[in-house]
């Protein structure tokens, strides 16, 4: 099935701040556990002996995690670190993902980057009126009206297996009722935003005083999705329903994979055009916003000096189109999987 995983990526990007559907917003990010702000110890085979001088930026590097921890890359040159992290933005709370290397860089960094801001008071104030806005159809149109016969069906039966009303539906747009069922499904299965990667990471990195900024915002984000072709739109939520139904546990293994630090079958699962159902839908959620962050981290490397921390999603990590990909072609060293 061509879309086979593109249920798993859209709820995890939903999650970010799509939850905020529901009119409840995201919740605000758990307390994370304490954990001294202190630089990581270098271990790294290449690094020079204790006793020669080493440029200043790069002793505060650390070692990249071994295969079998979520993989983080660094990019670095004489006064810059950028170390980036793929992340999954809704968990099972017990998913054990917090390295000892992945919080050795987040507390080396001064600056956090994520995709967007969705936990802030403004950010959820913002969500709740654009949902409506981008995701409600015009009054007096429904959502079965845009469906054939066969493909309402696959919609109610999904529907029913989550217990949430077809009429519940019936107001939204094929995107907005597609992650409403995703995110619902997962969260049936034990996985909550509450436990992403990003809320716990900005726990942490308010304790350790970082400076955050994004890469998007909010209205960028739910764009991606609203700006879909109204027949892709369809095929998303018929296939999320089918999945639903026939691989309710696929989440699980993209997981597994993320958490050992299979690059080359996450790429597989959620990094090529057949996992997005389009070479237009993977191009416009995938390529395009993989290339204007690339510049904006070749940027930050020309006209910045520090170290920062850039989360976005795995998805965007890993595979030929990939940022990772995107820098090496462009000149850069980048260290990783």
């Amino acid at each position: 099935m061509a879309l086979k995983h593109f249920a798993a990526l859209l709820a995890a990007l939903a999650a970010q701040g799509l939850a905020a559907c529901d009119g409840g917003g995201t919740p605000d990010p758990q307390p994370a556990p304490d954990i001294p702000n202190t630089e990581p110890t270098v271990e790294s085979p290449d690094t020079p002996p204790a006793e020669e001088e080493t440029d200043p930026s790069l002793a505060e590097r650390v070692d990249l995690p071994p295969y079998g921890e979520p993989p983080v890359w660094t990019v670095a040159d004489e006064d810059t670190t950028v170390y980036l992290f793929g992340t999954v933005h809704i968990l099972k709370p017990e998913t054990e993902w917090q390295t000892e290397s992945l919080i050795g860089a987040l507390s080396a960094a001064d600056v956090i980057y994520f995709e967007a801001d969705v936990t802030s008071p403004e950010a959820t104030a913002n969500m709740a009126r654009l949902v409506p806005q981008l995701g409600l159809l015009p009054p007096g149109e429904k959502l079965s009206d845009l469906l054939s016969p066969e493909e309402l069906k696959e919609v109610e039966e999904a529907a029913g297996l989550i217990g949430l009303p077809v009429a519940a539906l019936e107001p939204m747009k094929p995107w907005l009722a597609t992650v409403q069922m995703s995110v619902l499904a997962l969260q049936q299965q034990g996985y909550s935003p509450d436990s992403g990667v990003e809320i716990t990471l900005t726990g942490l990195a308010k304790q350790q005083g970082k400076t955050f900024r994004y890469l998007e915002s909010a209205e960028e984000q739910l764009g991606f999705f609203a700006n879909l072709p109204m027949p892709d739109q369809v095929d998303f939520l018929v296939v999320s329903s089918i999945q639903i139904e026939d691989e309710p546990h696929m989440l699980d293994a993209l997981v597994t994979e993320w958490a050992e630090g299979d690059v080359d079958d996450l790429a597989h699962l959620m990094s090529e055009p057949d996992a997005m159902g389009s070479e237009a839908v993977y191009d416009n959620l995938i390529v395009t916003r993989n290339a204007n962050w690339t510049e904006e981290i070749k940027t930050l490397m020309d006209e910045e000096a520090g170290s920062f921390f850039i989360a976005v999603g795995a998805a965007h990590l890993a595979g030929e189109d990939s940022v990772v990909s995107m820098l090496r072609a462009d000149g850069y060293e980048v260290d990783g999987p």
